[in-house]
Formats: C-alpha cells, structure tokens, sequence
C-alpha cells in the first residue's frame, strides 16, 4: 500500500517462478498521465471495476487500446523497445508481469509476434471471464491466487511445458535493493551450445529479440533502478553495467527510455521507477 490516493499492493506466485515475477494491483483515485518504460515482459491487464481509461498504447499507429468501456476489456501486452503511454481518471488493475517466454508457454505465440504490441481480449476468449472473477473477489490476496491458478494450468496444459521448464533453470535476479518494491528477473540463455542460427531462432521465439539485445535492455533497466535508487553518477552507473563510456550509456538509455538519464533521474516518478508522470 502506498497512500490513500495511490496504492500498489505485490505478489509473488512461487508456483511460477521464472514464469511470473509478480501480480500486481494499482489502484488509483486520481487522473493520471504515466509513460511506463520498456520492461521486455509480458503483461495481462486487467481493468477492474472503478476504472476510467483515456488511453493504454505502445505504439498507436499500430496499436491503441482505448475501449468505450474499460471495465468490459482484459488486455496482452508486450514491451520490448517503447515505453507504454497510459491515461486515466481512475484505475483499478491487475496485472501478471511474466518473462517473454510466458508468450510462448502460456499464449501459444513466438514472443517476437507480440513485440511492442498489445492483444486484442478476443484473442484469449476467457481472459473477460476472469475479469468477473476477479471484480467478485474481496481482497487482493484472493485476486493474485486466482490469476496464479489461472496460469499456472495454462502453463501445465501447455505443449511447450518441457521446453518451458528446461528455459528456467537458469534465472537471474535482475536488481536486487531493500528499496526496490519489484521482483524482476532475466532469463539466462548464455549455456546454450546451439549453431549461431538456431540459437537466434531459439531467442526470437522465446525472448522477442536476440541474446545481445536482450541483455542490453537488462542493462537499461539495471541502469533505471540504480538511477532510482542511488545518487551514483552517470560515469559511475556507464562503468558498474560496463557500458563502454557514459556518452555510450546515454545513447543506449535514451533509445528505450524515449530521454536522457539525467532526464530520467529529473523526472517525477509514479508508485515504481519505471512509470514517469508526465504534465
């Protein structure tokens, strides 16, 4: 729980680890504006009852998730490359935050086919189903068990299941901070002794991108919490992630972030690092 206008309350599902970093519930009674930085995951969202949504995109010339009526929408959504522009009056979500295989082992699709892209609800037929679930259910711990079920026995229906489990084992914490509200990890694929093709094939279908330019969004988003966190510098934060120099650094933070660092550190920040309240 955060405030009375702003609250962010976090599960972790043990059950699905390295599937599913968190279930998250935001709720909001305020209006707000929020650019939501790239986390290369893959979300579901759940609009609950109360919310009151402007818009919800990653990119709209391609896609734009504005329902009528957000109360009646679930949606999947990935972001790889470009922060997510959200704006609402309200906002009561739920949201299950799942490494990009999750794509693949939980909605049957290569990651690469939903990078920077949500989905229509239509396209999982029971994901408005668990919305009503979840609006009759009365507390968060309630409504984080039922999601985690809900996955969980698409994970184990899955034809993936095997190649699922056998891409976990080897997992990372990415950032680890007693000020840190998220769990967030990162798949290691750097054991694997594949020939250079089907190895970028393995990770176009189970990352959304390839090895390099998925350790380099890590690198970004190791370098957002650090910023968040710490008042090191920028040479300093450039020579801790082995970024080759800070101009180095910069270019690579402003390609996901959409500005600089120092911007960044600048910013006036939402309930978590990644999410920047804009005017």
């Amino acid at each position: 729980m955060i405030d009375q206008e702003h609250s962010l309350d976090i599960y972790i599902p043990k059950s699905l680890i390295g599937i599913v970093d968190v279930i998250v519930q935001h709720q909001s009674s305020n209006s707000a504006n929020l650019l939501c930085l790239p986390n290369a995951k893959v979300e579901v969202f759940f609009f609950l009852e109360g919310s009151k949504l402007d818009h919800f995109y990653i990119n709209s010339s391609v896609s734009n998730f504005l329902p009528n009526d957000s109360n009646n929408f679930a949606v999947a959504f990935s972001s790889q490359t470009h922060p997510i522009k959200a704006k609402f009056k309200k906002l009561n979500a739920i949201s299950a935050v799942m490494n990009p295989i999750a794509a693949k082992a939980i909605m049957d699709t290569p990651a690469w086919t939903i990078k920077d892209l949500h989905l229509e609800p239509t396209m999982f037929k029971s994901l408005n189903q668990i919305q009503d679930s979840l609006n009759t259910l009365p507390t968060f711990k309630q409504r984080a068990l039922f999601v985690e079920k809900f996955i969980y026995k698409r994970l184990l229906g899955s034809k993936y299941l095997d190649e699922t489990l056998e891409k976990i084992k080897s997992l990372d914490t990415l950032y680890a901070d007693i000020n840190s509200l998220f769990h967030e990890t990162q798949l290691n694929f750097s054991g694997y002794h594949y020939s250079r093709s089907h190895f970028n094939r393995i990770c176009k279908d189970w990352l959304g991108v390839s090895y390099n330019e998925y350790l380099i969004h890590k690198k970004f988003r190791k370098a957002m919490y650090i910023i968040s966190h710490s008042n090191k510098s920028l040479t300093e934060i450039a020579y801790e992630l082995d970024f080759y120099d800070q101009a180095h650094f910069t270019r690579i933070f402003k390609r996901f972030a959409g500005i600089n660092p120092n911007a960044y550190r600048k910013s006036n920040k939402g309930v978590v690092p990644e999410m920047i309240l804009l005017k």
